[in-house]
C-alpha cells in the first residue's frame, strides 16, 4: 500500500492524539491526574486534541474505560488492556501496542500530531518512523511531542540528545505558565503537509512581577481571605482576581491557574498547614485554622508600625525616591538608601530591611511598575528602571 493508497482511506477528524503508558508512572491516582492536567492544559498553538489511549493492566481495563468515558466525552477514547506475565515483557507489550496504534493513527488520518506520555526512551524507535513517514510526504518538522512528568520517575538522559526540544513538552518547566510550550508544530496531513501554524503566545500563569504580588504574597492572601475549609483553584483565583485585577493569572483559564496553584502556590500553602484533601483533578484544598494562625503571626512580625500621615503624597515620595536611585538595577534596601537620604525624617526611613520591604511592596513599587519599572530577577530581588520609567516617575513630583 502506498502514501497516497493510504491518503485515499476514509479519516475521522484530525487533531492530535495522546498515547500514555501508565505502567511508566508512578501509580494510577498519579496517572488519572497527569492526564487531566495535561487535557486541561493542552496547548492552543497544538492540532486539536481529539484522541486519547489508555496503556494499562488487563485486568484494570474496565476501570479505566469507565473513568475516561466519564472524564473525557467529548474525546475518542481507547483503553489497552496489556496483560502481566511479567513485568518486562508487559513493559515490552506496552510499548508495542503504543508504536502500532500511533503509526496506524497517522497514516490513516485519525491523528496529525502523536503525543506520548513517557518517561524512558522506548519510543525512540517510533520517533524515528514518524519522522520517516512525514519527510515521506515533504514536511519539514516530526508531528510528534513526548510528554514528560517530573514525577513519573528517572527520566531518561537519551530524551535530550534524541527528542529535539520543540517536540518535547517537560511538565516540571512551569514556573511562569500553567505549561511549558515549545513552538508550534506543523500539523501531519497525508499525503500533503498543511502549512506550519504561526506559534501563539499563551497567556502567562504565574505571577513573577510586582513583589506584592509574589508566591508568598499570593499564598498569604489566600489563607487570610479564603474561609477555614475547603477550596477549590476558581476559589483562589476569585481571590487573587480581586487584589490583582490586573494580572494574567487572575483573568485566565480556571485550568491554568489550576496549575499555577499546584505547581507554584501550593508548595507554600503546604509549609504554613493548608492541606490537599483530592490529589487528583479537580483538586481540593483545605484551610486549617492552625494555618491562619501561623500566616496572622508571620504577617504581624514584618508589617511596619503605623505612621502618621506624611505631608508628601504618594506620587511625591515615588518621585523622590527614584530620583534618588542612581543605578538602573536596584534593590529595595536602595529605595531606603534614597529614602533616607531625601526624607530622613519619614517613618520609613528607620524601617527594619524586612519592614521596609513590605512598606515598599504596598505602597511605592505599585506606582513604580504602572511607570515602567520592572522586575529584573525574582531570587535575589531586583528591579529595574530605565531612563523612560525614570523621566515619567520624577515627573509625578
Amino acid at each position: 500500500m502506498t502514501t497516497h493508497d493510504l491518503a485515499n482511506l476514509p479519516t475521522a477528524p484530525s487533531g492530535s492524539a495522546i498515547y500514555v503508558d501508565t505502567e511508566n508512572l508512578r501509580d494510577s491516582d498519579h496517572a488519572q491526574g497527569l492526564v487531566s492536567d495535561i487535557v486541561a492544559n493542552w496547548p492552543g498553538d497544538r492540532p486539536p486534541l481529539r484522541s486519547l489511549s489508555l496503556y494499562v493492566r488487563a485486568d484494570k481495563a474496565a476501570s479505566w474505560e469507565m473513568w475516561t468515558e466519564a472524564s473525557y466525552p467529548d474525546l475518542r477514547v481507547r483503553i489497552r488492556g496489556v496483560q502481566h506475565f511479567s513485568s518486562q515483557k508487559a513493559k515490552n507489550s506496552a510499548d508495542l501496542a503504543i508504536t502500532a496504534d500511533a503509526v496506524a493513527d497517522l497514516v490513516t488520518g485519525q491523528t496529525n500530531l502523536v503525543a506520548v506520555v513517557s518517561n524512558d526512551s522506548d519510543f525512540g524507535a517510533l520517533f524515528v518512523k514518524i519522522r520517516e513517514l512525514a519527510r515521506s510526504v515533504g514536511a519539514e518538522q516530526t508531528p510528534f511531542l513526548w510528554i514528560t512528568s517530573p514525577e513519573a520517575g528517572g527520566l531518561s538522559s537519551e530524551l535530550e540528545r534524541f527528542i529535539p526540544e520543540i517536540m518535547r513538552w517537560d511538565l516540571s518547566q512551569v514556573p511562569n505558565a500553567a505549561v511549558s510550550v515549545q513552538p508550534s508544530i506543523a500539523q501531519f496531513d497525508p499525503p500533503r503537509l498543511a502549512e506550519p501554524e504561526r506559534p501563539v503566545a499563551l497567556p502567562a500563569a504565574a505571577v513573577t512581577e510586582g513583589s506584592d504580588s509574589n508566591n508568598e504574597a499570593i499564598a498569604e492572601e489566600l489563607i487570610r481571605r479564603l474561609p477555614a475549609g475547603k477550596f477549590k483553584a476558581a476559589d483562589a483565583q476569585q481571590v487573587v482576581r480581586a487584589r490583582w485585577p490586573k494580572r494574567p493569572v487572575a483573568n485566565g483559564d480556571t485550568a491554568k491557574f489550576g496549575q499555577f496553584l499546584l505547581n507554584e502556590i501550593w508548595p507554600i500553602l503546604q509549609s504554613r498547614g493548608v492541606l490537599m484533601t483530592r490529589k487528583t483533578s479537580p483538586r481540593t484544598y483545605e484551610i486549617t485554622q492552625a494555618a491562619k494562625e501561623t500566616t496572622a503571626r508571620a504577617s504581624a512580625e514584618t508589617t511596619p508600625p503605623a505612621q502618621p500621615p506624611d505631608e508628601l503624597s504618594l506620587a511625591q515620595l515615588t518621585a523622590a525616591v527614584a530620583r534618588g536611585i542612581t543605578d538602573d538595577l536596584f534593590k529595595a534596601s536602595d529605595a531606603q538608601n534614597a529614602l533616607k537620604a531625601l526624607h530622613p525624617r519619614h517613618p520609613a526611613a528607620s524601617y527594619t530591611a524586612a519592614q521596609f520591604g513590605t512598606w515598599f511592596a504596598r505602597q511605592l513599587w505599585p506606582l513604580m511598575e504602572e511607570h515602567g519599572v520592572a522586575l529584573a530577577s525574582e531570587k535575589p530581588r531586583r528591579y529595574e528602571m530605565t531612563p523612560d520609567a525614570r523621566h515619567r516617575l520624577t515627573s509625578l513630583a
